[in-house]
């Protein structure tokens, strides 16, 4: 090994002592702007750390290895948890719990909707879902919760073709969902969704002002139990991530290098590399809303999502968005390891690498204190910055089947970077996928089916006797424990709403006969006139008790039998 802290120091002299001719200052490129004003920063740590040396031999230069010893893996989860439980531990905990928070803000905006629209001069319309509002359960909610999850694996179009009743796609109905909640019922509670209260936010042209107050709860809540139930493994990443949506909102962005969605809201997302466990979250709510730091917004975040691992020998992976030299330093001053693709025009990077031509399967080598920066020339010039491994040769097989040589520490990116895109992949299997002008609303699935996975992942790592369940059959699972005995679609909340004068249930129940209207009056029959060919239609007959015309016969057995009478 390379003892490359005397040859540092030796060349730090050099240079104190006025030697600037070295042929190693040339290499350094930072303007005299730039190193004005980052003498400071870093808690008094300074940009220029000196020049960068080359590395003759990279066959025998490395660094130091990690050297880590924490614990890893699912937190307080037994072995007899069911399936239930290990998504429970991320949404319901005692005093921060996401199904009491949706049940509390669901009813409080309701109420605050109901009182809205019902003051005068404005008038409530007779059909409208406000008049047939009752406040959400605690068991309603989760039955939600399951009806969306179920939505992910069984998927349509819209909202309401899960509740189809058509002859013509017989085969492609899910009678289910009717039965366990009613169409109307549910777009209700999707109608009257919250997650805070409306009263508390800040206007938009205030300060304080959080275009993500109506979702910030519930991040907060996921972000403590996702940290507080998974210790992360020694090698992690960070990435971004977005969510789907195409509404109008100033969060939206546009990343072209996302296959699955290119617009949407953007996360910045810290997870473990192996499993794909995420394990926090950060949204990006645009320059206008977020103080920038100096260092710029790739260092910010990463020291951010890091801060609470810092000193722990972790090894973070990140790509050429979020690293520089100055990142790096940062992270190993406070015993942490880094490794990730950097673009060559950074400042601190040698200026050597600007200019560089190389042949296909050429490697350059330099090195500064404990930082190794390698320019390796595959199809295109890949500059790579990292404080551990080795700086050799090593080979591999490609994804064609080709064998081929790569620097070793292109095989640690490569095996250490995909940990956000395999959480995408397990979140995409079963993400329901609707439209929604409410940007909030997307999130808040998306954290739904986030948790989801990451209960999977302490599902397979945690250790349990009998044959573990895939993640479909886990997904199933879990969607049928959320829902449980809860059957409030059949009698009580029908698919189509009756109107309030029709509702007593004491038409069906009790013993009504049919009578002539006295004084010799007429009446529309209530259930046939309002088909065209009926409408202007007058009878002589009606109920006495519902006070209602009936023809004889068939509509006055069919109104007396049946909640939903209308044709």
């Amino acid at each position: 090994m390379v003892n490359y802290d005397v040859i540092f120091l030796g060349v730090k002299l050099m240079m104190d002592d006025g030697d600037s001719g070295s042929e190693y200052e040339s290499d350094i490129h930072i303007s005299d702007s730039e190193s004005e004003g980052d003498e400071e920063l870093d808690e008094g740590i300074p940009m220029n750390r000196g020049p960068l040396f080359p590395v003759l031999d990279p066959g025998t230069f490395s660094l130091p290895e990690p050297n880590f010893h924490e614990q890893t893996g699912p937190v307080n989860f037994l072995p007899n948890s069911t399936i239930l439980d290990y998504f429970m531990k991320f949404i319901d905990m005692p005093g921060r719990s996401v199904i009491d928070l949706l049940v509390a803000e669901t009813n409080r905006y309701a109420t605050q909707c109901i009182d809205e629209k019902s003051r005068p001069p404005r008038v409530v319309p007779e059909f409208a879902r406000l008049k047939n509002w009752t406040p959400v359960t605690r068991q309603e909610i989760l039955a939600f919760v399951g009806l969306v999850l179920s939505m992910g694996v069984v998927k349509k179009p819209t909202y309401e073709s899960y509740w189809e009743n058509n002859p013509r796609s017989w085969s492609m109905e899910t009678p289910n969902f009717a039965q366990v909640m009613s169409r109307n019922r549910f777009q209700a509670i999707l109608q009257f969704l919250h997650c805070n209260n409306n009263e508390t936010a800040v206007p938009h042209d205030q300060p304080g002002y959080d275009p993500l107050h109506t979702i910030s709860p519930v991040i907060d809540i996921l972000n403590q139990t996702f940290s507080e139930n998974y210790r992360l493994n020694q090698d992690v990443c960070v990435d971004e991530r977005v969510v789907g949506f195409k509404g109008r909102h100033q969060l939206k962005q546009y990343l072209s290098n996302k296959k699955a969605h290119k617009w949407g809201i953007k996360l910045w997302v810290l997870a473990e590399s192996y499993t794909g466990y995420t394990h926090q979250i950060k949204v990006y709510k645009g320059r206008r809303n977020e103080a920038r730091s100096e260092n710029g917004q790739g260092y910010q975040v990463v020291t951010e999502l890091m801060t609470p691992h810092l000193n722990k020998d972790h090894h973070v992976t990140v790509d050429s968005f979020f690293t520089s030299p100055k990142l790096v330093h940062y992270l190993k001053d406070k015993g942490t390891f880094c490794t990730g693709t950097v673009i060559k025009t950074r400042r601190g990077m040698p200026k050597s690498y600007r200019i560089a031509k190389l042949q296909k399967g050429d490697m350059t080598v330099k090195y500064q204190g404990q930082l190794m920066a390698v320019l390796w020339a595959d199809r295109r010039l890949v500059t790579i910055l990292t404080t551990t491994g080795s700086a050799s040769m090593i080979n591999t097989t490609n994804s064609r089947g080709r064998d081929l040589a790569i620097p070793s520490a292109v095989k640690r990116y490569n095996f250490t970077m995909g940990g956000v895109d395999l959480g995408d992949q397990l979140l995409l299997q079963f993400e329901p996928n609707f439209k929604s002008v409410k940007m909030w609303r997307k999130l808040l699935f998306h954290q739904l089916v986030t948790a989801a996975v990451n209960a999977f992942i302490c599902y397979k790592r945690t250790f349990v006797v009998e044959t573990k369940l895939d993640h479909l059959k886990f997904q199933q699972q879990l969607c049928q424990d959320l829902i449980g005995n809860h059957r409030d679609g059949s009698r009580n909340q029908q698919i189509r709403t009756v109107r309030l004068e029709h509702r007593q249930l004491g038409r069906i129940t009790e013993r009504h006969f049919p009578e002539r209207i006295p004084d010799g009056k007429r009446k529309k029959c209530v259930v046939c006139a309002g088909t065209d060919r009926f409408k202007k239609s007058r009878i002589q007959w009606w109920c006495r008790i519902c006070k209602v015309g009936l023809c004889v016969g068939r509509c006055f057995k069919r109104y007396h039998t049946r909640i939903n009478f209308e044709e």
